[in-house]
């Protein structure tokens, strides 16, 4: 999945933008726009929404909210999630029902109470 600062970056080459230029832009210091790129800072709201104007994209797409297509996806950030669970969950949605019924036996069988049930899609 790509980052804000993927998205970020991707956009203003599109443009053909140097980060100097859509800092200027956007009323914002150049290391600004090299620090979302580098992941060093998060960006403000404000500074989302500047961004999206400019670079004629949404806020959501920035965020990861929304795929290149303006679908809906799940939110990559604020999901309570760890990185690893969220890794759990990518492998889990890749496997076949088939594959999944097989986990769910598996898991079963490392708990003493058997909390885990076969989950039908």
């Amino acid at each position: 999945m790509k980052s804000f600062a993927d998205r970020l970056k991707y956009l203003r080459e599109e443009m053909g933008l140097t980060q100097k230029e859509l800092a200027k832009i956007c009323n914002v210091s150049p290391q600004c726009i090299c620090c979302l790129e580098q992941e060093t800072r998060n960006p403000t709201g404000s500074t989302v929404a500047v961004l999206a104007r400019t670079l004629n994209t949404s806020a959501d797409y920035l965020l990861g909210l929304e795929d290149d297509f303006g679908i809906r996806t799940a939110a990559p950030m604020g999901d309570g999630l760890s990185s690893e669970e969220r890794k759990l969950l990518s492998v889990y949605q890749s496997l076949s029902p088939d594959m999944r019924e097989t986990l769910w036996s598996l898991l079963a069988t490392w708990t003493p109470d058997a909390q885990f049930k076969s989950v039908k899609n």
